[in-house]
């Protein structure tokens, strides 16, 4: 296939890049899980932009398989308004790395800190090579917007949609790869962790996938087992029930010990007798879509990219679909938590009485000059400071004023940059509460926002279990520390999700980047994975873009940050 492949980019025949239109239809790009079990070289749980740039950087010769459990487009990273951040110049490195530490008040792992300041050029370099449109100077250059406890600008964006603007591109290319298949409303709800005749350990092979419903994608892993006809702590096994392993089974090997899952292939059939989980019982009849029989998927590498723990809360910026199952079953399976009572609170969620999902207010709208006022309309804090110090002066102020909300007033902000830098959140207070932020002030109130601790991962997303990788925000690499600095989140997922598809790939660990290296020019560069489907799709230009610009679209300058 990889040679197929490659023909196809030296040839330009790769499918046509779906047009605008195309990429508001994610239900023909998925598929629904099988009714019975399959395999696959890498199983990914989640659809954000961890999961989607991992199986970008995989060889395209591995088939993968990425599981949705609601809609495609149910996932936190398609509602990151603010930006990603980047090292704008080399000189800049110090200051993007105090400023990450003084927010995760010294609690960061400063490893990942480096890590993710020194390859963010090279992601985004990678995201433009792919598509996506980030706001520019009249120069051409990258536009660069500030937030909270950040000391200067280095954070590019997209409007207020930035995260949409990133997971469509992303999501349009994985389309366009003959290896991936998508399998929407799909919810793991076990791993496959098996004794390793290789190490004498346990490794993952897999997991254990369950159809869900729409009103079923929000369920909690244990609301779906039960749905299942499983017992919490029990899976389906050539149709009986059988116990999940001891936590102690699962502290096999160090990561760096195990073999190239995708090098090795899917695992092969499991021992009953030392499996926790595998094939179910007799397949399901092919008219019986809706059935919620779980089957295994069995693989020879898994990465959980299934976002957060938000909709565990009542009041959360988060799609409800995010309730904490990777940390769940990594819990289960005997890995280590880091750091989960690091819950970060948003300062500026908006305020309704309305049910459902509170809606962010992004940071930027501070950075580019908003302000809080108390009930008498007076500004009583520094909104540039770190998130949860904005938001403990909000609680404060709240308590002070006997309100259950404060204000932002947009007065200070140039009337332009409203209009066009925050269109997504100005329609969304006119349309859902009434309110012209041009006009008068918003209520906003602090609600659950992201969640800084998950699955503990090495520098390379490894997990202690042989064969299981976690990126995004359902691992802690320890980049974000006590509290995440704004804007780092997209980056952070998408650095070490790179990481994770080349140990998978190569069995190494990826070699970081000097800071500042390389240009920002908008080229894709090889990580050395062996046909890795990014590097098909760019080709030898280093692009999608045809002629420097994407079909349909207008030229673009030079990417490069002026003086870079």
């Amino acid at each position: 296939m990889a040679e197929e492949l490659r023909r196809a980019a030296a040839d330009r025949a790769w499918p046509a890049v779906p047009t605008q239109a195309e990429e508001a239809e994610f239900g023909t790009a998925v598929a629904s899980p099988p009714t019975a079990g399959t395999s696959c070289d890498v199983l990914i749980a989640g659809c954000g932009v961890a999961g989607l740039y991992a199986a970008l950087n995989l060889p395209a010769s591995c088939r993968i398989i990425m599981l949705s459990k609601g809609r495609v487009d149910e996932c936190d990273s398609m509602l990151a308004q603010g930006g990603i951040c980047v090292l704008p110049e080399a000189a800049d490195y110090q200051a993007f790395f105090d400023d990450t530490l003084r927010a995760g008040h010294g609690e960061n792992r400063r490893e990942s800190v480096d890590i993710m300041i020194r390859s963010s050029r090279s992601v985004i370099n990678d995201l433009v090579a792919l598509g996506v449109n980030f706001e520019r100077e009249p120069d051409g250059s990258l536009a660069f917007t500030r937030e909270g406890a950040h000391s200067r600008p280095r954070i590019c964006y997209q409007a207020d949609i930035t995260g949409r603007e990133i997971t469509t591109k992303l999501l349009a290319q994985v389309r366009r790869l003959p290896n991936v298949e998508i399998w929407e409303h799909a919810a793991l709800i076990d791993l496959l962790d098996e004794a390793d005749p290789a190490t004498g350990g346990r490794r993952c092979a897999g997991g254990l996938v369950r159809r869900v419903s729409e009103a079923e994608s929000t369920a909690t892993v244990e609301e779906l087992r039960a749905g299942s006809g499983c017992a919490l702590g029990e899976t389906v096994l050539a149709g009986a029930l059988v116990s999940s392993p001891a936590a102690s089974s699962a502290s096999a090997a160090a990561p760096d010990s195990s073999p190239s899952p995708a090098a090795a292939g899917p695992a092969p059939g499991p021992d009953p007798a030392e499996a926790s989980v595998s094939t179910p019982g007799p397949a399901l009849a092919a008219d019986a879509p809706d059935s919620a029989h779980p089957v295994a998927v069995r693989a020879g590498a898994t990465i959980l990219a299934c976002g957060g723990i938000g909709g565990l809360y009542a009041h959360s910026t988060n799609f409800p679909q995010l309730t904490g199952d990777a940390c769940f079953l990594a819990n289960e399976h005997g890995l280590e938590l880091e750091n989960p009572d690091y819950v970060q609170i948003h300062p500026t969620g908006l305020y309704s009485t309305k049910p459902g999902r509170t809606f962010l207010i992004s940071e930027s709208c501070r950075g580019e000059g908003a302000v809080l006022l108390d009930r008498a309309g007076e500004r009583f804090c520094d909104e540039l400071q770190p998130r949860d110090v904005v938001t403990e002066a909000i609680r404060t102020q709240m308590r002070a004023d006997g309100t259950d909300h404060e204000w932002l007033s947009f007065v200070p902000v140039p009337r332009e940059v409203v209009r066009t830098h925050f269109a997504n959140i100005r329609a969304h207070c006119r349309d859902e509460e009434g309110i012209d932020i041009l006009e008068e002030s918003i209520p906003v109130v602090p609600t659950q926002h992201y969640f800084m601790g998950g699955i503990h991962v090495d520098r390379d997303s490894a997990t202690a279990l042989p064969g299981l990788f976690a990126a995004g925000e359902t691992s802690c690499n320890g980049v974000h520390g006590a509290n995440r600095l704004a804007s780092n989140s997209l980056l952070e997922s998408l650095v070490f999700a790179r990481r994770a598809a080349v140990r998978i790939a190569t069995g190494a660990s990826l070699a970081v980047e000097e800071a500042g290296e390389p240009a920002l020019d908008g080229r894709h560069r090889s990580c050395g994975v062996r046909d890795a489907s990014i590097d098909l799709l760019c080709g030898e230009a280093g692009t999608v873009r045809k002629g420097g610009c994407v079909t349909g679209e207008p030229e673009l300058g030079p990417v490069g940050y002026a003086g870079a």
